[in-house]
This record gives C-alpha cells, sequence and structure tokens, in this order.
C-alpha cells in the first residue's frame, strides 16, 4: 500500500511540473530535449520556470505581488548551531552541490514571482534577535526559529496567526507539511508551522541505519528490507537481529564501546520508538486543545518492552553512557557511534537524518529504516521530528508588511517541492550510498509518516522525558512515575491553553 500511495505522488508531482510548463505528454521526448539544450546553453529559464499562463498554476493567488525589487530579510540560525545549523534558505559551500542548486532554483523563482530579492541573517540566537526585531524595527521579514521557540514567541503574544493569511498561504497544500499543521495547532491556532522548504526539519526526522556487512556476514540475521517490504518490521524483529551481531570483538575482556553491538540507541531515542509505536504523549480534545495520551494499557505494554530492548546487554548500547570514556578520540560519543556503523561495528544505529553525512567519511554500504513498529497488528509507521531542533516557518506582529511576508512563506513552500526536496532526495539516496530503490521506499515511508510531539515543544513539565526516565529503569515505573507528574503537566498545559486563550 505505501509503494503505491509513493507512486501516485510521485505521479501528481510529475504532472503538475509538466502542466505547469505548458507540456503535453505527446511532445515529452522533443521538450526534453530542449530542456537539455537549454541547460547547456546557460539560459534563465529550464523545466522549474514559473509560467504566466497555465490551468493549473501554483502560484496564480501570487502574482499579483509586487515587492518592488526590495531585499526580505529572513532570520536564521547560524553555523555555531553545529549540525543543525540552517542551510536550506541560501545556498553554501558546504552543502551538497545538488541541494545548492535545488536552493537557487527556488531563490530564483521566488525573486521573480514576487519582484524582490532574498537575503538571509544568520545569528546564534533566533529567539534573542527575534524578541529584539518585534520589540525594534522591525527588520525581518520572516523568522526560522527551532519550534520550541516558535512555541515561546506564540505564547507571548509575538506572532501571526498562519490562518489569517487563507487567500496567501494555501496550508493545504501538498508543500506543507499537513502532520505538523494538524499537530502543531492549538485552538486552531497555528502560529508557526513547516513544509518542503526546510532541510533542517527533514534533517531532524529520526530512523534507523543497518550496516549491510554485518547483514550478510553474520549467520541468521534477516534482511531488513525485506522486513520492511513484509511489514515485519517490528520491536521485536529489531531485538532479535541484534541480538545476533552482539560479540567481544576488541579484544578486551568484557564489552566496550569497542566491541561490535547490535544496537547502539541514544537516550532520546526510547520516546521515539514510544511515537513509533503509534502512541503519543499528548492528543487533542474537541477544541484542539492539548491533551495527555500517554495514560492508556497499550502505552504501558509499549514502554515494557522499550525498557526490554534498551536494558537487554546482549543487545544494546547506550550512546550517551560511554560519553567521558571515549578519552577524545572522536568529535562527540554521536559521532563516535556512527563509526562504529562506518567500521562495521553495529548492526542497527538510532539517528536522525542529519548524522547521515558523517557516514561518508567512512567506506561503508548502509541502509535506512523507519523506526519500527510495536508489532505487525500495528497499521502504520510513525516517525517523529526531533523539533527540539527543528526549523519553522514564523510571521511576528512588527514585520514591515504582514501579506508581503506571507506571499514569500507561501512561495518558498510551493516552490522547493520540485528544487530543495528533490535534491534533498537525490543527495540522500545518491550522495550519501543509499540504493535507489529500497532506499526511496524506506525514505517515502518515513517522510511520509513524520509526527510532532507537542509534549517536546512546549516543556509539559517532565512529560517529555518520562519514556526516557522508565526505559532507563530497572523495574516497571511507568504508572508510579506518570501518577508523581501528572498534575504538574496538567497545569503546564492549562498555562499554555490560557495563553492562547487570552490572544482571543
Amino acid at each position: 500500500m505505501k509503494k503505491i500511495l509513493a507512486l501516485i505522488l510521485v505521479a501528481i508531482f510529475v504532472l503538475a511540473a509538466l502542466a505547469a510548463c505548458g507540456k503535453d505528454n505527446g511532445d515529452q521526448s522533443k521538450d526534453t530535449q530542449s530542456a537539455q539544450s537549454q541547460a547547456s546553453a546557460d539560459t534563465t529559464e529550464d523545466q522549474s520556470d514559473i509560467s504566466e499562463d497555465t490551468s493549473n498554476d501554483i502560484y496564480s493567488h501570487l502574482r499579483s505581488f509586487n515587492l518592488n525589487e526590495r531585499t526580505v530579510k529572513i532570520l536564521v540560525y547560524d553555523d555555531s548551531r553545529g549540525r543543525y545549523k540552517s542551510s536550506e534558505i541560501m545556498s553554501h559551500t558546504d552543502n551538497a552541490e545538488k541541494i545548492n542548486e535545488g536552493i537557487v532554483d527556488r531563490n530564483r523563482i521566488v525573486e521573480e514571482l514576487l519582484n524582490c530579492k532574498i537575503e538571509e541573517v544568520r545569528v546564534a540566537d533566533v529567539l534573542s534577535s527575534a524578541r529584539t526585531d518585534i520589540l525594534g524595527s522591525g527588520e525581518y521579514d520572516i523568522i526560522m526559529p527551532y519550534m520550541p521557540n516558535a512555541a515561546t514567541l506564540a505564547q507571548e503574544g509575538y506572532l501571526i496567526d498562519l490562518n489569517e493569511f487563507s487567500d496567501i498561504i494555501k496550508l493545504d497544500q501538498p508543500y506543507w507539511d499537513q502532520r505538523a499543521n494538524l499537530d502543531l495547532s492549538i485552538a486552531g491556532k497555528l502560529f508557526f508551522s513547516t513544509g518542503d522548504f526546510s532541510l533542517l526539519t527533514f534533517d531532524c526526522t529520526h530512523a534507523i541505519v543497518f550496516n549491510k556487512t554485518l547483514v550478510a556476514n553474520t549467520a541468521g540475521v534477516e534482511d531488513p528490507y525485506q522486513l520492511l517490504r513484509d511489514d515485519e518490521w517490528t520491536f521485536d524483529a529489531l531485538l532479535r537481529n541484534a541480538s545476533l551481531v552482539t560479540t567481544d570483538s576488541d579484544g578486551e575482556d568484557g564489552m566496550t564501546f569497542m566491541d561490535t553491538w547490535g544496537l547502539f540507541i541514544n537516550t532520546g531515542y526510547t520516546t521515539t520508538m514510544f511515537i513509533g509505536s503509534g502512541e503519543r504523549l499528548t492528543g487533542k480534545d474537541e477544541n484542539d486543545y492539548p491533551v495527555i495520551a500517554v495514560n492508556t494499557l497499550r502505552a504501558s505494554s509499549v514502554v515494557e518492552k522499550i525498557r526490554d530492548i534498551y536494558n537487554d546487554s546482549t543487545a544494546t548500547i547506550v550512546i550517551e553512557n560511554y560519553e567521558s570514556s571515549l578519552g577524545g578520540k572522536y568529535s562527540d560519543v554521536y559521532y563516535a557511534a556512527t563509526a562504529a556503523t562506518g567500521e562495521n561495528r553495529a548492526l542497527f544505529r538510532t539517528m536522525s537524518i542529519v548524522d547521515l553525512k558523517e557516514l561518508s567519511d567512512f567506506d561503508v554500504s548502509y541502509g535506512i529504516l523507519p523506526t519500527p513498529k510495536f508489532n505487525d497488528d500495528q497499521d502504520e509507521y510513525y516517525n517523529i521530528v526531533s523539533a527540539i531542533l527543528a526549523s519553522c516557518i514564523c510571521i511576528h506582529q512588527n514585520v514591515q508588511d504582514p501579506e508581503e511576508s506571507a506571499a514569500v512563506a507561501e512561495a518558498l513552500a510551493a516552490a522547493s517541492t520540485e528544487t530543495v526536496r528533490k535534491a534533498y532526495y537525490e543527495y540522500v539516496l545518491k550522495g550519501r550510498k543509499i540504493p535507489d530503490e529500497e532506499g526511496e521506499a524506506a525514505l517515502d515511508i518515513i517522510f511520509n509518516n513524520r509526527v510532532y510531539e507537542m509534549a517536546t515543544i512546549y516543556s509539559f513539565g517532565e512529560l517529555s522525558q518520562l519514556i526516557s526516565t522508565c526505559a532507563a529503569a530497572s523495574t516497571d515505573i511507568f504508572a508510579s512515575k506518570f501518577e508523581s507528574i501528572k498534575e504538574s503537566v496538567e497545569q503546564q498545559i492549562a498555562n499554555v491553553v490560557s495563553a492562547y486563550e487570552d490572544m482571543g
């Protein structure tokens, strides 16, 4: 079913692109040759160009805007943020070539469409700079903070509800992340969201990589891609195969970080597994207000299974537990875990997509997987976006022209699908040694089933740490721990609800 859906989506995108260029199916061969000739001649037009006369014009609602060649300033994170810096608004030397090409093409479309010039302003602290701008000169047309910082600005009353621009920002279109729109709204208000423009949101999506050499060379280990194709990639499959690989391989007595392990897991991935099971920390009531959703009978069983995996010394090593014992051999303990994959010492390694960049330092054959299901009764795979460091688009109350800011946000989203997002897929698949067919199917599952957990964005008491705390415990403490934090969590939720109600 997933493959069919993916093929349908691809077909839709292709047909939309062809329609936007005024093409018909009978001239595909001629048009392809023409496009190649244009590219080689370095003309200003290509298949991504906008057209003034087409029946399926995704930019029709934006064509009345004319920003009179003014510079549009977008506030983003600078290089001091390491793995989680902005790389999506302007091209940068450390971006992959394909991604830079996609960014240049996307920006040209937006600039020609709106008659403007895009400029990014890179700072270490977007929250602080945004507050200064909101209370001051209103220099920035769009701000792109991490989602928890956007939530802070929203509660402070500094952001404009994106729904107010319904004639400009088409939030129901596929270039906006529909799950983000659903998960991030409160009381029908959406002060920040994301879409195909946000490479950092893609990069912050959690997944698992597996080492193909260990799969091939270890007796009894199942092909993870076959498990995924058969819809049998589950918690039990993860643990079953991880146990077969773990061995004392470094020549020293006792198991250490330098041995071969079935599963390198980071502490935060325990919450990812909980979300991957289909459970949630929070949900929504009939008024679109957040409510606690974690206290279910099934959730208790899920947490106990996660605790079993996390504490199984025959299969699992916890990445952070070795942070102080590696002696500066690696830049950090997470890179050390990547090195274990690259050196064929890790069958599975939990990670964010951004960590794939580091695997290019190693000559290793690997694949990528979504977070496993709890069991094969589960209908879907769910992959959380680590929203703590995921970027989003906001428009604050003191911008020069709110409607022009909205037009830029919409144009960036709409123009990114066939440029930036497509380039990202090409780079992840080809530039990072993931075979096209199997890797693309896995990435489709990952990116088409992303979710956002409000508890990790709004800091509802200790709720965001509940699963990791229970997973690390030596006994089952889920029920008692939840009861101990329930009152404070409910109060934190009430505070957020009150802040949104006060906005009217």
